[in-house]
């Protein structure tokens, strides 16, 4: 019989928080490269998390740092609300975490997330909304070469200016500059 081992790690892929709110997407893609045996070190890390989404609009696909920079951080703690349960670090260690924040605002109004081919990691994507645009779940692993459903990007409320204000605008200004006119010339007014 074989002796009872079992060995195991924190985190073997990366951890993806997704929120769109007003019409933008953010992203806050977390790489544990002290527990993860796919992440050698800091480097590794900041290369995976750079990699391991991309953004796709209908059959077109980009790399995220292509449309929005990401601004790393590094942090000691999961947020709470993530939804695996990490391993903590062995004592007297804290989490060796990068982070990657990322913010877009797409004008499609259609948009999906994945993993490129090829890609050696895999990534929990998951939100703290009722569930994934687009999807009746809050969490999911996605694999080299998997896509998100598409998320329905909601109208950000900078869209939906009334149609009739630029017109209402142009009476009003219309109507002062009228009025300005008759008092310089001194044109009596009459109504008929």
């Amino acid at each position: 019989m074989a002796p009872l081992l079992a060995f195991g790690h924190a985190c073997e892929f990366l951890v993806a928080k997704l929120e769109v709110k007003d019409g933008v997407v953010q992203l806050e893609i977390t790489a544990d490269y002290g527990a993860n045996p796919m992440l050698a070190d800091e480097a590794a890390a900041n290369e995976a998390v750079q990699r391991i989404l991309q953004l796709r609009v209908k059959d077109q696909t980009e790399p995220l740092q292509e449309l929005a920079p990401l601004i790393f951080e590094h942090r000691k703690q999961w947020d709470p609300a993530t939804p695996a349960s990490f391993s903590p670090p062995p004592d007297g260690q804290e989490h060796q975490l990068l982070t990657g924040i990322w913010r877009w605002q797409p004008e499609a109004k259609e948009i999906a997330l994945s993993v490129p081919k090829g890609c050696p990691n895999d990534v929990l994507l998951w939100t703290t909304a009722e569930h994934l645009p687009g999807k009746q779940v809050q969490w999911m692993l996605l694999i080299e070469g998997e896509s998100t459903p598409v998320i329905h990007m909601p109208q950000s409320g900078v869209s939906r200016k009334p149609w009739w204000l630029p017109i209402g605008v142009l009476v009003a200004l219309s109507l002062i500059g009228w009025l300005w006119l008759i008092k310089r010339r001194q044109i009596p007014f009459r109504m008929s």
